[in-house]
């Protein structure tokens, strides 16, 4: 039997360039998954990357979504969807927060709940692979080693780039030579587009290029901020105990400078220093890995 390996795609570029570099070294030699958990909340060109990446490579990724079941006790399932049929409306994280409550920097799960449980889930019942007998390989480079799982070992991540010293350049590199690109306007849309996990320059950025972004959140909020929660205390998304309608107004109200992806940088732009409360965010850039939840 070949030694079995799953590749978690998540969607940004060096996930990407990992996927690629697998499949070409490990393709003989092992089982291979690619697995894209989608949650509603990815950007659209996003998911159209996902797709050109497919397509282009022949990759044959599986995109799947939660199944969440309403009652309580009765774990996290999958269904899989395709390209067309994927949810672009929250639909995963609205029935995640109906049963579990908003998540937060206190209650940071959704990663675990939209993307590892489900991909778990269709790895062992679409393929009868058991937890334990596989490696899952994820996509962080070299210069983002503090997002690498302590625990990697014991649940059996691998971090093909971080271990052979590619960076962010490298990664540019590699997929400026490919026909199609992740055609967003910074690594700030990346990930879940209003993740919470970012910055808050990022977020403050992103409200005053667009507040319909936040819509989503806000009526997560309205609906479900009690939800369970045993004194019926309103939970707050976003960093600082902040709503969404209270980030919102701050990015009416604060002067700050946008963020910027380094390299739309040039000596003849003002480079903000960093900021605590400003730029205190998860290592989250244009993509959420797996592993987020579990350290």
């Amino acid at each position: 039997m070949k030694p079995k390996l799953n590749i978690s795609f998540s969607g940004g570029r060096t996930s990407a360039v990992m996927t690629k570099l697998c499949v070409e070294q490990y393709n003989k030699t092992h089982d291979i998954s690619i697995t894209f958990a989608n949650t509603g909340c990815e950007h659209e060109n996003t998911l159209k990357y996902v797709d050109q990446c497919d397509k282009h490579f022949g990759w044959g990724v599986v995109w799947i979504e939660a199944v969440v079941n309403p009652e309580k006790g009765k774990g996290i399932r999958h269904k899989i969807v395709n390209y067309a049929t994927a949810a672009r409306n929250a639909e995963p994280f609205e029935a995640l927060y109906q049963k579990e409550g908003i998540m937060n920097p206190a209650y940071p799960n959704c990663t675990g709940r939209l993307k590892e449980l489900p991909m778990n889930s269709y790895l062992a019942r679409e393929l009868g692979w058991k937890r334990g007998e596989y490696w899952t390989a994820i996509g962080i480079r070299a210069d983002e080693l503090d997002r690498v799982s302590q625990k990697r070992l014991e649940y059996k991540f691998v971090y093909p780039l971080a271990d052979a010293g590619w960076t962010k350049e490298d990664v540019k590199k590699e997929c400026a030579s490919w026909p199609f690109d992740l055609q967003l306007k910074g690594e700030h849309y990346g990930n879940c587009v209003w993740c919470w996990k970012k910055s808050l320059r990022k977020l403050l950025t992103l409200a005053k290029d667009d507040e319909s972004i936040f819509d989503v959140p806000k009526r997560l909020e309205r609906l479900y901020a009690t939800t369970n929660v045993p004194d019926g205390t309103a939970r707050k998304q976003f960093r600082n105990n902040m709503t969404t309608e209270q980030l919102l107004h701050m990015a009416r109200t604060k002067k700050f400078e946008p963020y910027r992806d380094i390299n739309q940088l040039n000596f003849g732009f003002f480079t903000p220093n960093y900021d605590v409360f400003l730029d205190t965010g998860s290592a989250c850039g244009e993509s959420c890995e797996i592993g987020a939840d579990i350290d």
